[in-house]
């Protein structure tokens, strides 16, 4: 099977957006998750996790979430 041109651009702009997409979720998860360990989350820590692209930090960041204890010790982690 041959590729054109506008065929592999397609592929790459969904695949890009599949990868946005992935990123996306895995920021509203770990909001939604130091939401409901904390009560609220600082705009400056929201802000900062919203600016990240990274899947692999990101999942980093979630794991840990589950064992930090204040949002001060996230926050370091986060920076």
């Amino acid at each position: 099977m041959t590729r054109t041109i506008c065929g592999s651009a397609f592929d790459d702009d969904a695949s890009d957006g599949r990868a946005k997409g992935k990123v996306k979720g895995k920021i509203a998860a770990l909001l939604s998750f130091l939401q409901a360990k904390f009560q609220r989350v600082p705009s400056e820590i929201e802000f900062a996790i919203r600016r990240m692209t990274d899947p692999v930090a990101l999942d980093s960041l979630i794991a840990y979430a589950t064992t930090c204890q204040t949002l001060d010790e996230f926050e370091k982690a986060l920076n």
